[in-house]
């Protein structure tokens, strides 16, 4: 039965399936970036920066 099935699959529409999949995805990621507040990007942009860097290898060693 499962033979039967897959032998009448017509495979020319799979490639515009994942097409519009990946558009909807992209999509749904760019409309929430910009639906971000002006706080939440400032708090993902804040990384933190020194000038003493550390090598977790050796230590802390000065």
């Amino acid at each position: 039965m499962l033979k039967d099935v897959i032998s009448q699959l017509d495979y020319s529409h799979f490639d515009e399936i994942a097409v519009v999949m990946f558009a909807i995805s992209f999509l749904a990621i760019i409309w929430g970036a910009l639906r971000l507040r002006p706080e939440a990007v400032e708090r993902f942009s804040s990384i933190p920066i020194h000038d003493h860097v550390v090598d977790p290898r050796k230590g802390d060693q000065e």
